[in-house]
């Protein structure tokens, strides 16, 4: 592939990621004939044809949707390649990208990475908050907070405190001061992922049988726990922060943690002081 082309790999992503020029064109920040030619220019240099044309836009090829993954791989490794050349490797300036779970980079992180910006004002950060785990390998991040064991080879991870998981309501919610279970008390559970109420089980409890909301999103959970909608579970240290009321105290569970740094960066200056900083004071925070 010549090197035109790779200015026209973003084109490409913008239109199957979003789902149309239009929208493409506005996440790109360029006109709509511009992703247009982008786009038809890669065609004509792979020679191959990436959407077919309707009435209604475009629509994406087998061939394109075998293309997509490479074409992300290759954004990635250009961003990293940006972050690399964006300061010394000895120094603490420049940009560290961190991807964290909607929870951890909305609760968790902003404290911690205000005080590393304090310490070291050369730094910029970039944050990918995201419930789906980044490929470090590919360069997609540069430190990762993950709640489930990283699989990758040629990573370095460093097994942070586990986070305890409890149930709290709004001070608000009226609930029976001499609750025993969650049966009958209105609850917040998950929808199509369905794990919540399965692990209920597993800890031998009874399930709840006042389900008022059903959602998947841990941060709308958390907010209808704060209205003061029902019951629901968060982070023990973070509904204390949130002011939430915890619900049968006695009940919680672990919830494993991870930072994670892919080694070849784990020696620079300013990821491995952002890795340090965190793996030595998240614990308070999460």
């Amino acid at each position: 592939m010549s090197m035109t082309s790779l200015t026209h790999i973003p084109a490409f992503h913008a239109v199957m990621t979003k789902g149309s020029l239009s929208a493409a064109a506005r996440h790109l920040r360029l006109a709509q004939p511009t992703v247009r030619r982008h786009v038809e220019a890669l065609e004509d240099e792979l020679g191959v044809t990436l959407f077919t044309r309707a009435a209604n836009g475009l629509t994406p090829t087998a061939m394109a949707e075998t293309l997509l993954p490479f074409a992300v791989s290759t954004l990635e490794e250009a961003a990293a390649l940006n972050r690399a050349a964006s300061a010394r490797a000895d120094v603490l300036e420049g940009v560290v990208r961190l991807t964290a779970s909607r929870v951890a980079a909305t609760h968790v992180l902003p404290p911690a990475l205000a005080e590393i910006g304090r310490q070291a004002p050369g730094l910029r950060f970039e944050l990918a908050a995201t419930d789906v785990a980044e490929n470090l390998v590919q360069r997609a991040a540069d430190i990762a907070l993950r709640f489930t064991p990283p699989q990758q080879q040629a990573l370095v991870a460093a097994r942070l405190a586990d986070v305890e998981i409890g149930f709290f309501a709004a001070p608000r919610l009226d609930l029976p001061a001499d609750l025993t279970d969650l049966t009958g008390v209105p609850f917040i559970a998950d929808d199509r992922e369905a794990q919540m109420l399965p692990r209920l089980a597993e800890m031998g409890l009874s399930l709840p049988r006042n389900v008022v909301m059903r959602c998947d999103d841990p941060l709308a959970q958390i907010a209808y726990v704060q209205a003061g909608l029902g019951v629901g579970v968060c982070q023990v240290k973070l509904a204390q922060r949130l002011g939430l009321v915890r619900v049968l105290p006695d009940l919680s569970y672990p919830m494993p943690a991870w930072l994670v740094v892919h080694e070849d960066q784990a020696q620079v200056a300013r990821i491995r002081h952002v890795f340090d900083h965190l793996k030595k004071t998240l614990g308070h925070w999460m």
